[in-house]
């Protein structure tokens, strides 16, 4: 679960910018990256996750709810 806490490591202020972060580190190749970003979020974070990216509309945000959904 990503907590406030890691949320603070990262100098995020909302779990948004985390899932930012996913989304702009599958853009930028980094997909090792983006896996242990992506083990560490909750079953409910994953969801909230995969929902926020609905309004995306690239192969990044499809290939990311794809490695989101591989988790569950």
């Amino acid at each position: 679960m990503v907590s406030m806490k890691i949320l603070r490591d990262y100098s995020f202020n909302t779990i948004v910018e985390y899932y930012e972060y996913i989304l702009q580190s599958i853009t930028n190749g980094q997909r090792k990256q983006a896996i242990a970003l992506v083990q560490i979020l909750s079953s409910k974070q994953k969801k909230q996750a995969i929902e926020y990216l609905e309004v995306y509309t690239s192969n990044q945000a499809d290939e990311c709810k794809k490695l989101i959904l591989a988790t569950l």
